[in-house]
Protein backbone atom coordinates (compact mmCIF):
# COMPACT_ATOMS: atom_id res chain seq x y z
CA UNK A 1 0.00 0.00 0.00
CA UNK A 2 2.87 2.56 1.28
CA UNK A 3 4.71 1.72 -2.04
CA UNK A 4 1.64 1.99 -4.22
CA UNK A 5 1.01 5.44 -2.90
CA UNK A 6 4.22 6.86 -3.22
CA UNK A 7 4.67 5.68 -6.69
CA UNK A 8 1.36 7.85 -7.14
CA UNK A 9 2.66 10.65 -5.49
CA UNK A 10 5.57 10.89 -7.78
CA UNK A 11 3.66 10.41 -11.15
CA UNK A 12 1.37 13.21 -9.79
CA UNK A 13 4.55 15.57 -8.85
CA UNK A 14 5.76 14.82 -12.28
CA UNK A 15 2.88 15.97 -14.16
CA UNK A 16 3.19 19.74 -15.09
CA UNK A 17 -0.45 21.47 -15.77
CA UNK A 18 -0.37 25.15 -17.25
CA UNK A 19 -1.52 27.82 -15.51
CA UNK A 20 -4.73 29.10 -17.36
CA UNK A 21 -4.87 32.88 -18.59
CA UNK A 22 -7.85 34.46 -16.80
CA UNK A 23 -7.93 37.21 -19.84
CA UNK A 24 -7.17 35.20 -22.55
CA UNK A 25 -10.99 34.66 -23.97
CA UNK A 26 -10.06 32.67 -26.91
CA UNK A 27 -8.00 29.87 -25.25
CA UNK A 28 -9.18 26.56 -23.58
CA UNK A 29 -8.75 25.08 -20.69
CA UNK A 30 -9.15 21.87 -20.09
CA UNK A 31 -9.39 19.95 -16.54
CA UNK A 32 -8.42 17.13 -15.49
CA UNK A 33 -8.07 15.25 -11.77
CA UNK A 34 -4.36 15.29 -11.63
CA UNK A 35 -3.66 11.25 -10.77
CA UNK A 36 -5.73 9.66 -13.61
CA UNK A 37 -2.93 8.15 -16.34
CA UNK A 38 -5.12 7.26 -19.27
CA UNK A 39 -6.69 10.75 -18.77
CA UNK A 40 -4.20 12.88 -18.02
CA UNK A 41 -2.69 11.48 -20.96
CA UNK A 42 -5.35 12.54 -23.31
CA UNK A 43 -5.55 15.93 -21.62
CA UNK A 44 -1.91 16.53 -22.33
CA UNK A 45 -1.89 15.49 -25.76
CA UNK A 46 -4.70 17.91 -27.07
CA UNK A 47 -3.05 20.57 -25.59
CA UNK A 48 0.35 19.96 -27.08
CA UNK A 49 -1.23 18.74 -30.72
CA UNK A 50 -3.67 21.93 -30.25
CA UNK A 51 -1.08 24.42 -29.67
CA UNK A 52 1.65 22.29 -32.08
CA UNK A 53 -1.10 23.38 -35.13
CA UNK A 54 -1.34 26.57 -33.85
CA UNK A 55 -4.95 26.31 -33.70
CA UNK A 56 -5.52 28.45 -30.49
CA UNK A 57 -4.00 29.00 -26.71
CA UNK A 58 -4.76 25.97 -24.15
CA UNK A 59 -3.93 25.22 -20.58
CA UNK A 60 -4.40 22.04 -18.31
CA UNK A 61 -4.69 21.69 -14.68
CA UNK A 62 -7.08 20.35 -12.07
CA UNK A 63 -7.81 23.88 -11.13
CA UNK A 64 -11.49 25.99 -12.41
CA UNK A 65 -12.37 27.98 -9.60
CA UNK A 66 -11.81 31.08 -10.77
CA UNK A 67 -12.26 30.53 -14.27
CA UNK A 68 -14.70 32.46 -16.13
CA UNK A 69 -15.91 33.97 -19.31
CA UNK A 70 -13.74 30.95 -20.78
CA UNK A 71 -14.22 27.65 -23.24
CA UNK A 72 -14.04 24.99 -20.13
CA UNK A 73 -13.30 21.09 -21.48
CA UNK A 74 -14.08 18.75 -18.49
CA UNK A 75 -12.40 15.79 -19.14
CA UNK A 76 -13.87 13.09 -17.32
CA UNK A 77 -14.66 15.42 -14.38
CA UNK A 78 -18.14 16.82 -12.94
CA UNK A 79 -19.03 19.32 -14.24
CA UNK A 80 -19.65 21.73 -10.97
CA UNK A 81 -23.79 22.65 -9.74
CA UNK A 82 -22.43 26.33 -10.06
CA UNK A 83 -20.05 27.38 -12.83
CA UNK A 84 -21.70 30.47 -14.64
CA UNK A 85 -20.19 32.71 -17.75
CA UNK A 86 -18.32 29.95 -19.55
CA UNK A 87 -18.64 27.86 -22.21
CA UNK A 88 -18.15 23.58 -21.57
CA UNK A 89 -17.36 20.75 -22.61
CA UNK A 90 -18.07 17.66 -20.94
CA UNK A 91 -15.93 13.99 -21.88
CA UNK A 92 -18.20 11.28 -20.64
CA UNK A 93 -16.47 8.02 -21.84
CA UNK A 94 -18.37 5.38 -20.31
CA UNK A 95 -22.06 4.39 -18.28
CA UNK A 96 -21.63 1.61 -16.18
CA UNK A 97 -25.28 0.12 -14.98
CA UNK A 98 -27.11 1.85 -12.51
CA UNK A 99 -24.90 5.02 -13.12
CA UNK A 100 -25.91 7.70 -10.57
CA UNK A 101 -24.66 10.51 -13.06
CA UNK A 102 -27.71 9.48 -15.32
CA UNK A 103 -30.05 10.85 -12.70
CA UNK A 104 -28.60 14.42 -12.84
CA UNK A 105 -29.01 14.56 -16.85
CA UNK A 106 -32.03 17.45 -16.83
CA UNK A 107 -29.74 19.23 -14.61
CA UNK A 108 -26.76 18.58 -16.19
CA UNK A 109 -28.03 19.92 -19.82
CA UNK A 110 -28.05 23.60 -18.30
CA UNK A 111 -24.48 23.51 -17.38
CA UNK A 112 -23.10 22.23 -20.25
CA UNK A 113 -22.86 23.34 -24.33
CA UNK A 114 -21.49 19.61 -25.70
CA UNK A 115 -21.18 16.24 -23.95
CA UNK A 116 -18.12 14.98 -26.31
CA UNK A 117 -17.76 11.13 -25.82
CA UNK A 118 -15.70 8.44 -28.20
CA UNK A 119 -17.96 5.77 -28.74
CA UNK A 120 -21.83 5.80 -30.04
CA UNK A 121 -22.79 3.60 -26.88
CA UNK A 122 -22.14 5.99 -24.75
CA UNK A 123 -24.09 8.52 -26.89
CA UNK A 124 -27.00 6.03 -27.23
CA UNK A 125 -27.34 5.85 -23.26
CA UNK A 126 -27.49 9.50 -22.69
CA UNK A 127 -30.04 9.81 -25.69
CA UNK A 128 -32.10 6.72 -24.27
CA UNK A 129 -32.27 8.42 -20.91
CA UNK A 130 -33.69 12.01 -22.19
CA UNK A 131 -30.28 14.36 -22.79
CA UNK A 132 -30.58 15.69 -26.32
CA UNK A 133 -29.27 14.55 -29.07
CA UNK A 134 -27.71 17.73 -30.49
CA UNK A 135 -25.55 18.68 -27.22
CA UNK A 136 -23.53 15.38 -28.20
CA UNK A 137 -20.15 14.61 -29.86
CA UNK A 138 -19.02 11.63 -30.83
CA UNK A 139 -15.07 11.98 -31.79
CA UNK A 140 -12.74 8.96 -31.50
CA UNK A 141 -9.86 8.72 -29.07
CA UNK A 142 -6.71 9.43 -30.57
CA UNK A 143 -3.00 8.12 -30.28
CA UNK A 144 0.38 9.45 -30.42
CA UNK A 145 2.09 7.29 -32.76
CA UNK A 146 5.23 8.74 -31.86
CA UNK A 147 5.40 7.44 -28.41
CA UNK A 148 3.59 3.67 -29.86
CA UNK A 149 5.75 1.66 -32.05
CA UNK A 150 6.17 -1.92 -33.16
CA UNK A 151 9.34 -3.36 -32.37
CA UNK A 152 11.67 -5.70 -34.51
CA UNK A 153 12.00 -9.41 -33.46
CA UNK A 154 15.27 -8.80 -31.42
CA UNK A 155 13.64 -6.17 -30.04
CA UNK A 156 10.84 -8.18 -28.68
CA UNK A 157 13.34 -10.52 -27.51
CA UNK A 158 15.17 -7.42 -25.61
CA UNK A 159 12.06 -6.75 -24.00
CA UNK A 160 11.31 -9.79 -22.38
CA UNK A 161 15.00 -10.00 -20.94
CA UNK A 162 14.62 -6.40 -19.51
CA UNK A 163 11.61 -7.99 -18.05
CA UNK A 164 12.97 -11.40 -17.50
CA UNK A 165 10.28 -13.06 -19.06
CA UNK A 166 11.37 -16.47 -20.49
CA UNK A 167 11.35 -15.95 -24.79
CA UNK A 168 9.77 -19.54 -24.98
CA UNK A 169 6.50 -18.81 -23.60
CA UNK A 170 3.31 -17.26 -24.87
CA UNK A 171 2.54 -13.55 -23.21
CA UNK A 172 -0.76 -12.27 -22.65
CA UNK A 173 -0.84 -8.50 -21.88
CA UNK A 174 -3.34 -6.70 -19.65
CA UNK A 175 -2.66 -2.74 -19.01
CA UNK A 176 -5.26 -1.58 -17.03
CA UNK A 177 -6.71 -0.54 -13.76
CA UNK A 178 -9.02 -2.96 -12.94
CA UNK A 179 -9.60 -2.96 -9.06
CA UNK A 180 -11.56 -0.27 -6.91
CA UNK A 181 -9.73 3.11 -5.67
CA UNK A 182 -6.20 3.45 -5.59
CA UNK A 183 -4.89 1.07 -3.00
CA UNK A 184 -4.48 -2.56 -4.03
CA UNK A 185 -7.27 -3.39 -5.60
CA UNK A 186 -8.03 -6.59 -4.68
CA UNK A 187 -11.91 -5.79 -4.86
CA UNK A 188 -12.37 -6.04 -8.66
CA UNK A 189 -13.94 -3.45 -10.89
CA UNK A 190 -15.95 -5.35 -12.74
CA UNK A 191 -16.80 -3.28 -15.76
CA UNK A 192 -13.05 -3.56 -16.50
CA UNK A 193 -14.13 -8.20 -16.29
CA UNK A 194 -10.88 -8.62 -14.16
CA UNK A 195 -13.07 -11.75 -13.32
CA UNK A 196 -13.47 -12.69 -17.17
CA UNK A 197 -9.45 -12.07 -17.63
CA UNK A 198 -8.68 -14.91 -14.80
CA UNK A 199 -11.48 -16.94 -16.00
CA UNK A 200 -9.85 -17.21 -20.11
CA UNK A 201 -6.32 -17.12 -19.05
CA UNK A 202 -6.86 -19.86 -16.14
CA UNK A 203 -8.35 -22.50 -19.19
CA UNK A 204 -5.87 -21.62 -21.86
CA UNK A 205 -3.16 -21.85 -19.25
CA UNK A 206 -3.70 -25.56 -19.04
CA UNK A 207 -1.53 -26.81 -21.61
CA UNK A 208 -0.10 -23.74 -22.66
CA UNK A 209 3.27 -22.42 -21.66
CA UNK A 210 1.36 -18.49 -20.51
CA UNK A 211 3.35 -15.86 -18.93
CA UNK A 212 0.75 -12.64 -18.00
CA UNK A 213 2.12 -9.19 -18.35
CA UNK A 214 0.72 -6.54 -16.15
CA UNK A 215 0.71 -2.78 -15.87
CA UNK A 216 -1.41 -0.02 -14.33
CA UNK A 217 -2.52 0.47 -10.87
CA UNK A 218 -4.70 -1.23 -8.52
CA UNK A 219 -4.40 -5.11 -9.63
CA UNK A 220 -4.42 -6.89 -6.56
CA UNK A 221 -7.24 -9.11 -7.62
CA UNK A 222 -5.53 -10.23 -10.80
CA UNK A 223 -2.48 -10.93 -9.38
CA UNK A 224 -3.60 -13.15 -6.37
CA UNK A 225 -5.67 -15.00 -9.13
CA UNK A 226 -2.88 -15.88 -11.09
CA UNK A 227 -0.96 -16.76 -8.12
CA UNK A 228 -3.28 -18.85 -6.72
CA UNK A 229 -3.62 -20.71 -10.18
CA UNK A 230 0.36 -21.17 -10.68
CA UNK A 231 0.04 -18.69 -13.64
CA UNK A 232 3.70 -16.73 -13.72
CA UNK A 233 2.81 -12.86 -14.14
CA UNK A 234 4.87 -9.62 -14.12
CA UNK A 235 3.77 -6.91 -12.83
CA UNK A 236 5.52 -3.35 -14.75
CA UNK A 237 4.03 0.05 -13.35
CA UNK A 238 5.97 2.61 -15.32
CA UNK A 239 6.40 6.11 -13.96
CA UNK A 240 5.78 7.71 -17.33
CA UNK A 241 3.18 6.78 -19.99
CA UNK A 242 5.83 6.55 -22.65
CA UNK A 243 7.29 3.46 -21.30
CA UNK A 244 4.45 1.65 -21.60
CA UNK A 245 5.43 1.04 -25.30
CA UNK A 246 8.49 -1.21 -24.18
CA UNK A 247 6.14 -3.38 -22.93
CA UNK A 248 4.00 -3.96 -25.72
CA UNK A 249 6.66 -5.00 -27.28
CA UNK A 250 7.34 -7.48 -25.29
CA UNK A 251 3.57 -9.16 -25.98
CA UNK A 252 2.32 -12.34 -28.02
CA UNK A 253 -1.52 -10.88 -27.29
CA UNK A 254 -3.28 -8.28 -26.14
CA UNK A 255 -6.45 -9.57 -24.17
CA UNK A 256 -9.16 -6.99 -23.36
CA UNK A 257 -12.10 -8.77 -21.71
CA UNK A 258 -14.10 -5.64 -20.42
CA UNK A 259 -17.92 -5.42 -19.72
CA UNK A 260 -18.21 -2.11 -20.07
CA UNK A 261 -15.26 0.11 -21.86
CA UNK A 262 -14.90 3.83 -23.18
CA UNK A 263 -12.75 3.52 -25.72
CA UNK A 264 -10.11 1.20 -24.15
CA UNK A 265 -6.60 3.10 -25.25
CA UNK A 266 -5.27 -0.74 -25.63
CA UNK A 267 -7.18 -0.57 -29.05
CA UNK A 268 -5.09 1.79 -30.40
CA UNK A 269 -2.15 0.93 -28.60
CA UNK A 270 -2.04 -2.74 -29.36
CA UNK A 271 -2.66 -1.62 -32.83
CA UNK A 272 -0.04 0.72 -33.21
CA UNK A 273 2.70 -1.49 -31.23
CA UNK A 274 1.98 -4.52 -33.62
CA UNK A 275 0.47 -6.91 -31.22
CA UNK A 276 -2.58 -8.84 -32.04
CA UNK A 277 -5.78 -7.82 -30.69
CA UNK A 278 -8.49 -10.33 -28.73
CA UNK A 279 -11.25 -8.21 -27.05
CA UNK A 280 -15.12 -8.48 -26.16
CA UNK A 281 -17.31 -6.10 -27.86
CA UNK A 282 -17.08 -2.79 -26.00
CA UNK A 283 -16.51 0.90 -26.35
CA UNK A 284 -14.75 2.31 -29.16
CA UNK A 285 -14.16 -1.31 -30.30
CA UNK A 286 -17.42 -2.40 -31.48
CA UNK A 287 -17.34 1.14 -33.33
CA UNK A 288 -14.02 0.33 -34.94
CA UNK A 289 -12.09 -3.05 -34.79
CA UNK A 290 -13.59 -5.14 -37.66
CA UNK A 291 -13.56 -8.86 -36.47
CA UNK A 292 -10.89 -11.25 -38.28
CA UNK A 293 -9.46 -8.47 -39.82
CA UNK A 294 -7.56 -6.32 -37.47
CA UNK A 295 -8.81 -7.70 -34.14
CA UNK A 296 -11.01 -11.00 -32.96
CA UNK A 297 -14.05 -10.08 -30.89
CA UNK A 298 -16.48 -11.68 -28.86
CA UNK A 299 -19.41 -10.77 -26.50
CA UNK A 300 -19.11 -9.56 -23.18
CA UNK A 301 -18.14 -12.24 -20.64
CA UNK A 302 -18.48 -15.33 -23.84
CA UNK A 303 -15.42 -16.89 -22.19
CA UNK A 304 -15.60 -19.78 -24.57
CA UNK A 305 -14.94 -17.68 -27.34
CA UNK A 306 -12.17 -15.45 -26.03
CA UNK A 307 -10.33 -19.06 -25.10
CA UNK A 308 -10.86 -19.71 -28.69
CA UNK A 309 -9.27 -16.78 -29.80
CA UNK A 310 -6.73 -17.41 -28.03
CA UNK A 311 -6.08 -20.45 -29.28
CA UNK A 312 -6.58 -19.02 -32.57
CA UNK A 313 -3.61 -16.53 -31.75
CA UNK A 314 -1.23 -19.29 -30.68
CA UNK A 315 -1.14 -21.60 -33.37
CA UNK A 316 -1.82 -19.50 -36.65
CA UNK A 317 1.07 -17.46 -38.15
CA UNK A 318 -0.72 -16.56 -40.44
CA UNK A 319 -3.88 -15.17 -38.84
CA UNK A 320 -1.25 -13.05 -36.25
CA UNK A 321 0.64 -11.22 -39.54
CA UNK A 322 -3.51 -10.77 -40.88
CA UNK A 323 -3.82 -8.85 -37.49
CA UNK A 324 -0.99 -7.28 -37.12
CA UNK A 325 -0.69 -5.43 -40.90
CA UNK A 326 -4.40 -4.49 -40.51
CA UNK A 327 -4.00 -2.70 -37.32
CA UNK A 328 -1.08 -0.88 -37.89
CA UNK A 329 -3.03 0.73 -41.25
CA UNK A 330 -6.12 1.33 -39.18
CA UNK A 331 -4.60 3.01 -36.33
CA UNK A 332 -3.01 5.64 -38.28
CA UNK A 333 -6.39 7.02 -38.86
CA UNK A 334 -6.22 8.00 -35.12
CA UNK A 335 -2.91 9.96 -34.44
CA UNK A 336 -3.48 13.06 -32.82
CA UNK A 337 -1.99 14.89 -35.61
CA UNK A 338 -5.08 13.13 -37.89
CA UNK A 339 -8.06 13.84 -35.49
CA UNK A 340 -6.82 17.00 -33.73
CA UNK A 341 -8.98 18.29 -36.98
CA UNK A 342 -11.64 16.96 -36.07
CA UNK A 343 -11.37 18.42 -31.99
CA UNK A 344 -11.07 21.74 -33.16
CA UNK A 345 -13.10 22.18 -35.81
CA UNK A 346 -16.69 20.53 -34.32
CA UNK A 347 -15.96 20.66 -30.72
CA UNK A 348 -14.20 23.65 -29.68
CA UNK A 349 -13.98 26.38 -33.04
CA UNK A 350 -17.69 26.36 -32.91
CA UNK A 351 -17.96 27.20 -29.32
CA UNK A 352 -15.27 30.45 -29.32
CA UNK A 353 -17.41 31.30 -32.45
CA UNK A 354 -20.33 31.35 -30.17
CA UNK A 355 -18.73 32.95 -26.94
CA UNK A 356 -19.81 36.32 -26.31
CA UNK A 357 -15.63 37.52 -25.72
CA UNK A 358 -15.50 37.11 -29.14
CA UNK A 359 -18.32 38.47 -30.91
Amino acid sequence: MRETFKKMSRNLAKRIFSIPNLWNHSSIHIVSDGHNWVIGEVSKFLSTTLSKHHLTNVSVSPFYYFLSGKIVHFNSIPVPQQFPRNKVIMTWYHIPDQDPRLKELHTLEARVDLIHTSTYSTKNTLIQHGFPQEKILVIPQGINLNLFTPASTERRKQSRRTLGIPEDVFVIGSFQKDGDGWGEGMNPKLIKGPDVFCDVVERFAKNKPVHVLLSGPSRGYVKDRLSRANIPFTHQYPEQYKEVNALYQALDVYLISSRIEGVPMALLESWATGIPLISTRVGMVQDVAVHGTDALLAQSEDRDTLVLHLEQIFGDSALRERLVAHGLEAVKAYDWDVLIKRYWNELYAPLLLKHPKNT
